[in-house]
Order: structure tokens, then sequence, then C-alpha cells
């Protein structure tokens, strides 16, 4: 018996099914009680609760409706392998192997277009993957067309779809024709291919077409060991929807075992014509129907079931046919709740048109957030729970369903929000992402599968070593990695496996790299060129070890790619494959799992290759594609219903009831779906009753929320623009939801409840008491606090140490830029600490600092040595390559000769130390300075244009030596941006005022270490040309002084943020210090 249980809660029907299995047990205890389901959560819901109601949930199955049907044909029907031959898996390689056989047809010019003139292998792949797919649907929810055409009936398909999609004009007819004959004359090649390569009982009985009949034939002619291999009873849970090939099937299998259906049914009353308006008036249009004939379809209809519910009321029309008998359970919302959500699904239940809404002020069953980007969702979803939390103590993590339409573009948000570190944590669980995004170990395998189309960068090849079993296999430990990435820089690897390219040599390859590294263990840098090869000095001795195991893992790197350049029969691309794994990872119980599944995943695709009849060789790209495909369908379920906060996908059945059920992602361009549909598709034209549309599988899973929910239903979506600020609309059945309810005054119900929240998370707004946008994120708070600050926390530190010595260059540095001295050396602050990504092409031309360091280091060589020198910088990798280097080399030169020529005659002369030990009560300045004895001078250049700082920096040496070395001069030679050369110097100071000078600066260095001490220290000529008059106003001038040393200095983040946290910018005292410091050197100055 067919009997059909309708309720409109799942708790219901979990009542009804325990209620049977209690009222009429299975007289067999060792047969299991068989549920079909449609998701594995759907699975684990009902498992739990059997267990918590029963105390135990034992001997039961919950298999698929497909996977269980094809079960029971293999029972009745033996011969039947335990796969399918038609199963879409095995003919996409059958079809691969047919489409060119009959690509010279006409009508395949489409397919021939879209394959091209040379056709790549992964073309060919994607079709029949796109085809078989299609056929699958074909023989589920149009089997009597296939059989048309095998029949050489292809008029009658055509009439069945001109029938059924109405007005259809003449270009489009003849589209559907030209579809109609290709497809046919493929689905007859396959037939054909298939009838020859099995026999003539497995096709017979294999061929979904048919096999259905097959069955029902043996089911009347059952022997009794046959009647008891047939299950006694079946429950199917859970489903909103079975094809109607399925329910035929399923129906006659309850003339011999009794079949018990829940159907979850919205509405206690007959919803079967409720249609949704667009259809009401496309009706009326065809038929001329009058306004109030029109009015009858849709008089006592829910606009809301009439919109979202065409998958379930199509369903709901087909049980009508299909049941001996039905049970109504139906359970009146307004029962036990009073609020507005339960308020709507009392109106659904009643199939109300126009129920009368009482909502209170203080109801907030339904709530909408409008945020300004995924993580403020997810960041306001946290607030929202802690306050729910808060209201209602028996409420649990447990009781919260969270689900988005796109559940991997939110995980990085939900763990970055939910697993801080706060006393207010929530536990929680996301379910449903895609492996490949969060298991690291099968991430890394397929970035090793698609090296083929890579770079081979650096950072690539150092991402993989950061995976700890890759680690742990080439014998690396974590410390070693920043090591190997130092390394990885100075030898120059950027990009590119070999040294030798078909044009030219690649000095930025891993080969070359490898190279210098292995030659740093025998040789050193100062040995000079050895083949062609730089030798490396830190991997000299003892760091030898480290470069032998970087070269073992290049070295497979190496081997694996050379494979994978190359076509190979699936039996070598499986031994491989698992060569892969070995060879790369070392197995323990962390990730033992995660082995397995590429192991199961290669086994998988090798079999349904196999049986699949392909013996042609295949490239890695499809080898690739079936590896995700087949990962893909390895979601990760086991975090569902895990006593946490549930973080899911929206599926089919995903609407267990809970108490609070929150949707994320409700955008208008994100819900429902946009889904691609297949333009050769033929059911488009002619949709049927029972057909899948996946936007209506979307409606009816936003309703099945909507209904699922006890509490409170919570949709959050992205309405306003990051960037803009402007208004984004939520998606259209939000709208409508917003639209089905009354209006307050003028104002809709979406405008008067939506809740904008503001676009960061230490808003001010965000922690006001008992308001809808209170936050509980202390921290954020006391951030907020501490910017409100007025007082300067840097006017004091708390202690320093005491010093004796001073350095000459920490005073230098000190001079040179006091605010970024302050944090470095006082504070132990560096902002510029920033990891910086290794570069990852070759270089063509040479940035301005690389080329500094160039200039610097030519300037000490020989002229006749450049030429050497520059073809060991190539080896190192460091020139820009082919012609480029030509010219970067002629450049270098030409910039250079003017000041290598004034400097040459110093350069290649003796120098002397001076030696420094200026004494201050218990205070001595020290450092040492190169001078040129014969000259009598220090000499000092720069390759470059002449700064703020190497004036200040000379101005300290010249104080220095007019006190203890008068008779000593100082010049700093440097290049103009015009290839010129300048010269700085010093007129002499008197070793009085030097004293006192120097006396300042020592002091102001010390008091530094209590009160930061500081002034103007760059962009000196323009302070000292625009100084203030005596009557100017101080503040305005300084201000435009900070404003332009903002914008000039490179590292202004340390000027930001002492302007940040002080009350004021101490104008009077910045221009104090600045004539202090700078007006006698900027008198003493001399540039020539």
């Amino acid at each position: 018996m067919f009997t059909v249980y309708y309720a409109n809660q799942l708790k219901t029907h979990k009542e009804l099914l325990l209620k049977l299995l209690k009222v009429q047990p299975n007289n067999d205890p060792f047969q299991a009680e068989i549920i079909l389901v449609q998701s594995a959560g759907m699975a684990q819901w009902l498992q739990m609760e059997i267990a918590r109601q029963e105390g135990i949930a034992a001997n039961f199955e919950f298999p698929f409706p497909t996977s269980f049907l094809w079960q029971q044909y293999r029972t009745l029907l033996p011969t039947l392998p335990k796969e399918n031959i038609f199963a879409q898996k095995l003919t996409v390689w059958q079809l691969i192997q047919i489409i060119p056989d009959l690509l010279h047809y006409e009508a395949f010019n489409s397919l021939r277009l879209y394959l091209g003139e040379m056709p790549e292998q992964q073309k060919y792949y994607q079709l029949a993957r796109a085809i078989a797919e299609l056929f699958d649907q074909y023989l589920v929810y149009r089997p009597h067309w296939l059989i048309h055409w095998e029949n050489n009936q292809n008029e009658l398909v055509l009439k069945e779809i001109y029938q059924q999609s109405g007005h259809l004009t003449e270009s489009i007819k003849a589209h559907i024709e030209t579809e109609v004959q290709w497809q046919s004359m493929l689905w007859n090649a396959l037939v054909e291919k298939l009838k020859k390569e099995s026999n003539t009982e497995i096709f017979n009985t294999s061929h979904r077409a048919y096999f259905q009949q097959h069955f029902f034939d043996k089911l009347e002619n059952l022997n009794q060991l046959e009647q008891q291999k047939l299950p006694k009873r079946v429950f199917i849970f859970g489903i909103s929807s079975l094809p109607p090939s399925q329910l035929v099937t399923l129906k006659k299998l309850s003339e011999f075992c009794d079949i018990h259906l829940f159907f979850l049914n919205p509405s206690q009353h007959y919803w079967g014509n409720s249609l949704e308006q667009k259809m009401i008036d496309k009706i009326t249009l065809y038929n001329e129907k009058t306004t109030q004939e029109s009015d009858d379809y849709s008089l006592t209809a829910n606009p809301l079931l009439t919109t979202w519910g065409k998958q379930g009321r199509d369903f709901f029309n087909t049980l009508l046919d299909f049941q001996d008998n039905e049970i109504s359970a139906y359970i009146e919302p307004l029962q036990h709740k009073q609020h507005l959500l339960a308020q709507i699904q009392q109106s659904i239940l009643e199939l109300s048109n126009e129920f009368e809404f009482n909502i209170d002020e203080n109801d907030h069953s339904l709530q909408i957030h409008s945020c300004h980007s995924p993580l403020r969702e997810v960041e306001v979803l946290h607030d929202q729970l802690l306050y729910l939390f808060e209201q209602d103590p028996t409420l649990c993590p447990k009781d919260i369903l969270v689900m988005s339409p796109n559940i991997d573009l939110y995980a990085p948000y939900i763990r970055a929000v939910f697993e801080r570190k706060d006393p207010c944590a929530i536990p929680y669980s996301v379910s449903d992402q895609r492996i490949q995004e969060i298991d690291p170990i099968i991430n890394s395998f397929l970035n090793l599968l698609s090296m083929r189309e890579t770079k081979f960068s650096a950072e690539q090849i150092l991402d993989l070593l950061d995976i700890t079993a890759i680690q742990k296999k080439h014998h690396f430990v974590p410390s070693q990695i920043e090591q190997l990435r130092n390394w990885i820089t100075q030898v120059g690897i950027r990009a590119g496996l070999k040294l030798e390219n078909p044009q030219w040599k690649n000095y930025n390859s891993w080969e070359n790299g490898l190279n210098r590294l292995l030659l740093g263990c025998a040789l050193k840098e100062e040995n000079g060129i050895w083949e062609e090869t730089i030798a490396f000095n830190e991997s000299y001795g003892l760091n030898a070890e480290l470069s032998g195991h970087l070269n073992a893992f290049i070295c497979k790197i190496m081997d694996w790619v050379d494979f994978i350049h190359q076509s190979h029969s699936i039996q070598q691309w499986k031994i491989k494959l698992l060569q892969l794994i070995d060879n790369f990872y070392l197995e323990d119980e962390t990730n033992a799992y995660s082995l397995l599944q590429l192991h199961n995943a290669i086994d998988e695709i090798v079999k349904n290759i196999t049986e699949g009849q392909f013996d042609h060789k295949i490239n890695d790209e499809i080898i690739i594609n079936l590896l995700n495909e087949q990962l893909e369908n390895n979601k990760s379920h086991l975090n569902f219903l895990a006593g946490r906060v549930n973080f899911a996908t929206l599926l089919p059945m995903r609407a267990i009831p809970f108490k609070v059920v929150c949707l994320l992602g409700m955008n208008e361009k994100d819900f429902p779906r946009q889904y691609n549909i297949n333009s050769f598709d033929l059911m488009q034209y002619a949709p049927q009753k029972g057909d899948r549309a996946k936007r209506d599988d979307d409606r009816y899973l936003f309703l099945e929320a909507l209904l699922s929910a006890q509490d409170i239903f919570y949709i959050s979506y992205v309405g306003q623009s990051l960037t803009k600020n402007q208004t984004e609309l939520p998606s259209v059945l939000v709208s409508q939801l917003c639209d089905y309810l009354p209006k307050n005054g003028e104002k809709s119900f979406f405008e008067e409840n939506v809740i904008q929240h503001s676009m960061t998370a230490f808003s001010p707004t965000n922690f006001i008491p008992n308001s809808p946008y209170q936050s509980y994120a202390t921290t954020w708070l006391e951030t907020l606090n501490s910017h409100q600050s007025t007082g300067d926390f840097l006017t004091k530190l708390e202690h320093y140490s005491e010093i004796d010595t001073i350095e000459i260059e920490d005073l230098i540095r000190f001079i040179q830029h006091p605010i970024k001295f302050f944090f470095n050396n006082h504070l132990g602050i560096y902002f510029s600490q920033k990891e910086k990504p290794l570069e990852d092409s070759e270089p063509f031309s040479l940035s301005p600092l690389e080329k500094y360091q160039f200039l610097d280091q030519l300037l000490i060589n020989e002229q006749d040595q450049f030429n050497d020198f520059f073809e060991k910088e190539q080896y190192k990798g460091k020139l820009p390559v082919n012609a480029f280097k030509d010219v970067a080399q002629h450049n270098l030169i030409n910039e250079l000769q003017a000041l290598y020529n004034e400097v040459y005659p110093y350069t290649r002369q003796d120098t002397q130390y001076l030696t420094f030990n200026y004494q201050r009560e218990n205070i001595t300045l020290c450092g040492n300075l190169n001078y040129y004895p014969e000259h009598n001078q220090v000499i000092l250049y720069r390759v470059g244009n002449l700064r703020d700082k190497d004036i200040i920096q000379c101005w300290l040496y010249h104080l220095l030596l007019q006190i203890h070395y008068p008779t000593i001069s100082i010049s700093l030679y440097f290049k103009n941006k015009d290839q010129t050369v300048g010269k700085l110097t010093f007129e002499t100071v008197e070793k009085e005022n030097a004293t006192l000078l120097l006396e300042q600066y020592i002091n102001d260095y010390l008091i530094s270490f209590n009160e930061l001490q500081w002034g103007i220290y760059q962009n000196l000529e323009t302070f000292f040309k625009k100084q203030p008059k005596e009557n100017d106003n101080i503040d305005d001038f300084i201000q435009e002084q900070l404003d332009l040393l903002i914008q000039k200095d490179r590292e202004n983040i340390y000027l930001q943020r002492i302007l940040n946290q002080t009350s004021g910018t101490i104008c009077h005292k910045i221009c104090k210090k600045t004539f202090d410091w700078f007006e006698l050197m900027w008198e003493k100055r001399i540039i020539q």
C-alpha cells in the first residue's frame, strides 16, 4: 500500500514515523528499516531524534532514492552490473569516442564550431560531459523521447515540443529541429556502441528507458525466494520532490510492500491549482479570459505559497494520483506562538490571501539586516546571536541554523569572527565546504597536478613547503622555510624550472638557483665563476644539508612536470598519481583521512574510465577536472548538527526545524542563484509537471526555511555598497515576503523594519545600549574609547635604561628621523616590517633600488673589471634578460661615469680610521670614520641625489671633526639627476659653537627617552626659505610644513601615528626645535 502522510511540521512526521515503528514493529529484527532521504543532513537529524527519543537508533539504512531503486532492480534482475552502463559517469567516455566520428554530418555544425578545427581533448571532454548529463536527464524525465529516437520517430518528439511550447518563431523551430536531429543521431550511436560492448541481456535490462518495464514484469512473476528479497516496508522521509519515473516505480513496488511517504505540506487546504500572478496573467492573455474568471485562479491562494511553491505544488499534485491512503496531521502555529513568524506560517497553512496580521512593535521574530559586506554580515550575526542568548537562557548554539547560497564565500569570515579570542565566543561548525578549500593536503595535491600551466614561481613552490606532510617527507622543519625564502631571494630565483630555454637562458630559474646553492656547499663566491655558476656563500658548511633537501624536492617536481607534459593511459596515470602521493607526503594520523580520500578519488576515476571502455591516452587537464569533480562530491557534511551553531549551504530539505533560522547573502544578484541552462536542452522548450528548475528549487528552499523556523527567521544581505555607500537591493524573495506583510502608515514593512548597520565594527552606533545595533565586541569598544581619548600618550614613557655610551651612528639616525628612531629604538615598533612577496617574473629593467645598488658596487671596481662584474651579476640572476641586459649595462656605465671620474682618485688610495670619543659628564659619544691622509680629507659619496638626511650625516661628522680634528675637512660627492657631479662641504665652525650644538643633540637624544623631541627633518630648504617672520602665524606655517612632510617622507607612517595620537601639533615647539638643530647647518653648508 502507498500511504502519504501530510503535515506542516517535520517533527509531526517524526512522531508519526516513531509511532509506526512502535505499533508495527519489524517481524525480522535483523532486517534493517529503510528510510529514503534526500540529504545526509536529514538522515543525521532523524537518527539523532530517534536515538534521543528511543534511547538508541540502530539497524536503520538511509539510502537516496536513486541508489535504493537501482539496488531493487539488481535484486530482481541479478544480471545488472553494479553500475548501470547508461550511467552518466560512464557514458561520457563513450561519447568522447563517438562524437569525432559524427562531426562531418551537417546536423553537427554547431558542435564543430564549438570544437574548432584542431579540437583539444579537453574540449571533447567538456562537450561529452554536458551531453552525458543531458541524456541522463532525458532518461529520468523524457524516456519516451529516447524510445522515439531509437525508432526513428523524431517527428513525434518535435510534435510534443511544439504542442507544449505554444507559439514559436520559425527560426526557433528550425533550431529545435537541428538539435533533435544531432541528438537523436548521437543517442542512437551511443546505444549501438553499448549494444556491441555488452551482452544482450545486460543491455536490455540496463536501458533506463526500458528496464522499468522489465522490473514491473519481474514483479508480476515473483517466486517465493524473490519475494523475500524485497523490503517489507519503505519510509520516504523529508523529500520535497521525486521524478515521475521514480514515483511510478515506488507505486508499483507498493503492491508488494508498504510504502510510507511523509510529505511536508505547507497548507492544510488543497493548493494544487494555485498559480502565481504572472502565470495567471499569461493564461488570461492567451485564453482571452475575463478579469473575473482570472480572479478565480487565485481567489483563495496565499501569494507566498503560489510564488515560491511551484516545486512542492507539482509534487503535491502528482502524489494525489498515486496515494492509496492519506493521513493528515497539521498543527496550527498560532496554537503555541503569537509572534509575526507564527502568523505568517499560519496564513500559509490556511492558504489565506487576506490574513489579519497583528504585529507587536517589540516583535523580533522576523528580522532583516542590511550590511556593507559579507564580513559585516557575519559580525552583525555574531552580535545578534549573543543578544538572543542573553534574552533567552534556554537557547543553545545547537538550536541555530545559519545558511547561505554559497557557504565557501562566507567560511573565511565565519572563522575570522567566531574564532576570535573572546569570552563571548560561540561554538560553531561549518558544513558543505568544498574539500579543496578546507583541506591543505588535497589543495596542494591539486596544485601539483596543475603545475604544467604555471610559471613555477618561487612563491608557488614555497607554498607547497608550507604543508606539514610535505615538509616532513623532505626533512624540513618549519624554521627552515623562512631561511629558504631568504636564500631564494638572494640566489635570484624568481620563476621557471629550467635554465636552458629555446631562445634564452633563464638565470632566475630554479635550476640556476639550485646550482648556486649546491656549488656553495664546496666553494665560496670569492672563488669566481665555475662552469657559468657563481657559488652562494650561505649554503657552505652545515647548511649544505638544507641545500640538498631543497634540491631533492625540486628534482621531484621536475620529474613530475616532465610526466604531465605528455598524455598517458589511465593505468599509467594511476601508477604515477599514487607515486606522487607517496613521494611528496608523509602519512600520519593527522592526514591519513585526506590521503585516503585522494586514493579513493583516483580509484573511482580509474574504475569509471575502465568501465566506460575508454582506452585512449588522456592529458593532465582532464585528470585535473576529474579529480576536482570527484572531490567536489566529498563535501564535508560531518560537522552538521554537531551541537554547535550550524553553518551550511542552502540545500533541499536542509530545512530541519530550528528555533532560529538565519539566511546570509540574500542579495538580489545572488538568490535565487543564477544557473546556466544548457543551450541544447530540449526540455526548456516544453517543460512538464515534475521537471526540476533550479531557480524554482531555490524559491522552495526559502519557503522551507521560513516554515522550519520556530522562533526567529533572520535575513541578512549586503544592502549598502562598501565603496560608495549606495543602496543595494535584497533578494526578490525578501521583497515578496515584505510586500505580503501590511504597511505601517505610508511606510512599507521593509522600510519600517530593515535594520541598516554601520560600515565598521567599531562605529559608535554599535555601542548604544539596548539598540538594534548593539555590539558585544568589547575589543572594538576599547579601541573606540582609546581613539576618542584626548590624552597625549607619547608625552612620557614610563622608564628608560641608563646609558653611558652613544654610538655616533645612533645619534645621526636620531637627528635624521627622530620619530622613526623613537618608535624603533624606544618602543620596538617597526611599521615597515611586512613580509615582501617573492618576485615571480624575470626582470626586464632595473628598479631604482637595484640601479642604486649596482652603481654603488661599480664605483668601488676598476673600470676594466666592469665586464667581469656584470658577468657575475648575470649568473646571479640580478640583471635583466637578453638584450635588456645590454641596455641596462650601457645605462649604468653612462650614469656613473662622471661621478666615477671624480671619486676614483680617492677610492684607490689607502685610508685610516679616525676615532672619536667625545666625553660629556658620564656619557661618551664614540665612533670611527675613514679618511684619506694623503688629501687630509674625509670623502663620502652617494650614487644618487643629495638628500636632507645626507646633509645631516655630514654635518654631525663635520662638528666632530671641528672639535677633534679641526684640520681635516669632509666632502660628500653625489650624482645629480642630470648625471653631473655635486659636492657638499661646510664652512668652518668655531670649536665652542660646534661643542654647544653637539651637546644639544646629545641632550635631546637623552631626553627623547622620556619625552619625544623632534622638529622638521626633511624639506629643510623649503622650511628655511619660507621661515616665518615675527608677526606670521607659526601654527599655519608648521601645519603647512607637516603636510608637505607627509607627502614627501617615504616613511610618513611614523609621523602620521604621532599626529594621530597627540592632542595637538605643538607647532611652536616644532618650529623652535628645527631652528635649534638645523639653522647653523643650513648657514654653513656649501653645495657646488
